[in-house]
């Protein structure tokens, strides 16, 4: 009997070797490994990358180009939660890979200029209104029915509680986790930021939810005495209704479209804070009826071009960030979307361990807008191979390192590297200017500057002796460095890098009533766990990183160059006042200021809503903020009638 072929054969090329395939029967099994796949992506367990998916479609459609798969949408739903009916079908876009498939596509519907969005590569979502109030927030579910998480909805930035009360229909967006904050708070645990996010939406305690995000790009209206009169008009009503808005581009022909695109392949899309892995593109015209259709016709994704290719490991280097080993594998270099590639990353131990990464595997390697791309699978181990070595002791200590397979670090609390890097937390938490690894890094060598209390002993003339650093530089980073005179209470435990606890982890414990650094320093490991989002072994953490840096805390406090902010407060002056800031401030930050709204007892929103107290703003220009306070009668503020608040005159 001859060997099984399993589905995923098919995505591994494998089945190109399989006896007596008739076009039928690899039809069949082309159908059922994108069935399979299908489902394995709309529930965030993919097994293969998004170029091999498109691989396996653009065979099938090239044999079979009316197979029923083309007219099936993805299933994202979960049993156990309640199901909602879409407004109309929420259904996928049909897609094209190549310049050319789509200047053959534009020239089919002839528009005289194209509406170009990203494609956001998050969790499609629908916002249900009736006569403007929000009631429900549904996944794409099978395209017509889908998931009700409207109370996880009601957590995330972007969520607008009430609109225009002339509008009932739906809001259509994707929900993104930001990539800064799924590197500080998830990359340890989770494959990337799409696979996350869809873990988070289903979450019945909706833990996490508030550090999602919802992005929209479309509006479908059903009350006829309000209408839209062209797809730009949707794009700026809803701007108007503070929805935070997807990127969109105007175009008048396909030569500049395509050179658009290929700029954000290149450059551009690595600098943004979210997933992108295409462009939608639609005309003016709204058409309801090709909305409805499995695939509409009038408005297409045109993708990115595939960012895997084959590449040989030639070495593994260990990066070392504070008490962290990070496995890198150097590999022969190629070209990818436009960039040379010698370097991807390997996460951690049980990756290369999962992967069976040898020295001189056969690999493919992925960029999907990371600084440093990815492993994504091993192609071959041919003879000859050599085992990856993983470090067992400390470059700068020589404790023994601890293997915990997603982790490899050193747990010597007084290893200098830890030492380093604490400084260097410190540092870009406060988001110092100007002092950067040139300085610091000779300032921990010599000697000068082992903790965070002794950057507050630092005169110019310390900092002029080093090398390559000039009067001029030395006076620059000193100033930056003691113009920060306050900080939040959360900032300033986050910024002594406490292992796995980033300022927002810190932060809900503050909010959660441990406000000042002697109650933290009270608490025990059972109350920290009681902390939405905690648990024992989070509270184990924090009440040691405390335990072991409340003396260095301390020390920092009693130079008198910088401060918790209003840790001397008496009674909440804002208690139960809700404020949101638009502009620019005069006298401090924005998150500043609403970490002062905290201390004081208040709470801020980011969209004003007729539950605002305030709005705050130095400016009366008639902003899409300013004219939705003043129509709600919400009180608008200065800056200085703010602070007078908190300190009367």
């Amino acid at each position: 009997m001859g060997k099984q072929l399993k589905l995923t054969d098919i995505g591994n090329g494998k089945f190109k070797g399989a006896k007596s395939s008739s076009k039928k029967q690899l039809i069949k099994k082309l159908q059922a490994e994108i069935e399979y796949h299908q489902h394995l992506y709309y529930n965030s367990q993919p097994e293969i990358s998004d170029a091999e998916f498109d691989k396996l479609w653009d065979q099938l459609k090239e044999l079979d180009p009316t197979n029923e798969v083309f007219s099936k949408v993805g299933l994202d739903s979960d049993v156990s939660l309640e199901k909602i009916t879409h407004i109309i079908p929420m259904n996928s876009q049909d897609k094209v890979t190549s310049p050319q498939e789509f200047s053959k596509w534009a020239k089919k519907r002839n528009y005289p200029k194209f509406l170009v969005q990203f494609k956001l590569d998050g969790i499609s979502i629908e916002l249900q209104y009736f006569k403007g109030k929000f009631k429900y927030g549904v996944t794409r579910g099978d395209g017509k029915i889908g998931d009700n998480i409207t109370s996880n909805v009601m957590q995330m930035k972007g969520f607008i509680k009430n609109i225009d009360s002339n509008f009932t229909g739906a809001i259509r967006g994707e929900i993104i986790l930001p990539r800064d904050v799924f590197n500080e708070n998830y990359a340890l645990e989770n494959k990337n930021p799409r696979n996350t996010a869809s873990g988070i939406t289903k979450r019945k305690d909706g833990q996490g939810s508030d550090d999602l995000e919802i992005i929209v790009y479309d509006a479908i209206n059903l009350n006829p005495t309000f209408s839209f009169k062209n797809e730009s008009h949707k794009l700026e009503w809803m701007a108007s209704q503070d929805f935070k808005m997807v990127d969109t581009r105007e175009f008048t022909t396909t030569q500049e479209l395509v050179k658009y695109r290929d700029e954000l392949m290149t450059d551009l899309r690595d600098h943004l804070n979210y997933e992108i892995d295409g462009l939608v593109i639609k005309g003016e015209r709204i058409d309801l009826e090709d909305m409805k259709r499995v695939r509409p016709m009038k408005q297409i994704a045109f993708k990115f071009d595939p960012e895997e290719i084959e590449t040989t490991v030639i070495d593994v280097e260990w990066s070392e960030s504070g008490a962290i080993y990070t496995p890198i594998a150097i590999v022969n270099p190629v070209e990818i979307a436009g960039t040379t590639v010698q370097r991807a990353s390997l996460a951690n131990p049980d990756l290369i361990t999962s992967l069976g990464l040898k020295i001189g595997s056969n690999v493919i390697i992925s960029k999907r807008g990371d600084i440093i791309p990815k492993i994504e699978r091993v192609i071959a181990n041919p003879a000859g191979v050599k085992s990856v070595q993983i470090p067992e002791f400390c470059s700068s200590c020589n404790t023994k390192l601890i293997n915990e397979g997603t982790k490899l670090y050193c747990p010597n609390e007084q290893c200098s590297k830890k030492d380093y890097f604490r400084l260097l937390k410190w540092i870009r938490i406060l988001n110092i200017k100007d002092f950067g690894d040139l300085i610091l890094k000779q300032l921990f060598e010599s000697g000068k500057v082992r903790k965070i209390v002794d950057f507050y002993d630092l005169q110019p003339q310390d900092l002029i002796k080093l090398d390559r650093v000039q009067e001029k530089s030395a006076k620059k980073a000193l100033d930056n460095l003691y113009a920060v005179r306050e900080v939040s209470l959360a900032r300033f435990v986050g910024g002594f890098n406490l292992e796995n606890m980033g300022v927002r982890q810190v932060k809900k414990v503050v909010d959660a009533g441990f406000d000042t650094l002697e109650k933290l320093k009270d608490a025990q490991i059972s109350d920290f766990a009681q902390v939405e989002g905690f648990g024992e072994v989070t509270g184990e953490m924090l009440y040691n990183g405390i335990q072991s840096l409340y003396p260095d805390m301390k020390a920092v406090l009693d130079t008198g160059k910088i401060a918790i902010r209003g840790a001397k407060r008496g009674i909440a002056k804002l208690d139960g006042l809700t404020f949101c800031f638009t502009g620019k401030l005069e006298t401090m930050k924005r998150n500043e200021a609403e970490d002062l709204v905290s201390l004081n007892g208040g709470s801020s929103r980011s969209n004003v809503t007729g539950a605002l107290n305030y709005l705050v703003t130095n400016s009366t220009e008639p902003t899409a903020k300013y004219t939705k306070a003043k129509s709600l009668g919400v009180k608008i503020i200065t800056e200085e009638e703010f602070l007078e608040m908190i300190n009367p005159k």
